[in-house]
């Protein structure tokens, strides 16, 4: 009676657990990058049947299948899979308030020069470091990542720079080292941030408080399934003001991974135009990121 008893409740949560999945609508990604849209009905026998959006039934074998994406009203228009932006946790290199989930990685670099790593131990806490291809100066960070609320996400973090490995006998010192809170406003296709960190460092900085605070911006705007816009501006002593930053574009690659769950849109190639107050500069950044732990 018992067995019975545990039979029928496990074959109850599995069938509802399968109704929610009926008439539910989804991406799927192939092997070969092309994908179909079309609403849930049924799968057995290695099959996928679906309603297509022409209204006919048709199946899809598994085996051909890399991914699953559910669609919705922002990432599938107009017959188009808008894949998501894998590398909303950051912009060009200051941070968003959206965090990675446990075992999500990404690496990106600036000329082929400047490395960065960033993983994800739990599903808030994140940590990463890098280096120049010179081995100084080295990078450490730490960030925590929580949603408030439906469309506002909060960061606190910790951003180390210096010579961490000691390859100059202790010349360089600690450039950067900086506790960090940042707070973004917005889903991870279209947001703004507005971050606020003290830098407790003397190397660059005076004895003088007021210039040790750093205030930074950040944006993003996706207009397209391969083009975001992007900015990052960083605002330096804000009660004399120095303003470092400027816009820039993102584009996304398509990648097509059959065992990794990232997919297309992981790489990405970033082009931002740096700008810094009170100088004649004008520097092209580019940056390469692939998100592919």
């Amino acid at each position: 009676m018992k067995q019975y008893c545990f039979f029928s409740v496990l074959m109850f949560v599995v069938h509802s657990a399968f109704s929610q999945s009926v008439g539910s609508k989804y991406i799927w990604e192939f092997r070969d990058g092309t994908i179909i849209f079309g609403e849930f009905v049924n799968e057995e026998s290695g099959n996928i049947y679906i309603i297509d959006e022409t209204g006919k039934e048709v199946y899809i074998p598994q085996v051909m299948v890399a991914q699953r994406h559910e669609a919705t009203e922002e990432n599938y228009k107009e017959g188009e899979w808008l894949f998501p932006n894998l590398h909303d946790t950051r912009y060009f290199f200051s941070p968003s308030a959206f965090g990675l989930q446990k075992g999500e990685g990404y690496y990106n670099n600036a000329y082929y020069l400047f490395w960065q790593f960033q993983y994800g131990i739990s599903d808030q806490v994140s940590i990463g470091g890098g280096s120049s291809v010179f081995g100084i100066p080295t990078t450490v960070n730490l960030k925590y990542s929580t949603e408030i609320k439906k469309n506002l996400n909060l960061a606190l973090g910790w951003f180390y720079v210096g010579d961490v490995l000691d390859f100059t006998g202790s010349d360089v010192g600690v450039l950067l080292n900086m506790p960090y809170a940042v707070l973004t406003k917005g889903s991870k296709e279209h947001n703004i941030t507005i971050g606020f960190s003290y830098n407790f460092s003397d190397e660059f900085n005076s004895d003088q408080t007021d210039e040790k605070f750093v205030l930074n911006l950040g944006a993003i705007t996706r207009i397209d399934r391969r083009f975001a816009l992007v900015f990052e501006g960083w605002i330096l002593n804000p009660n004399d003001p120095t303003f470092l930053g400027g816009p820039g574009i993102r584009y996304f690659s398509k990648v097509n991974r059959v065992t990794a769950k990232n997919g297309a849109g992981a790489k990405t190639v970033d082009f931002q135009m740096l700008w810094m107050d009170g100088e004649d500069l004008f520097l092209l950044l580019v940056d390469h990121g692939d998100f592919n732990f």
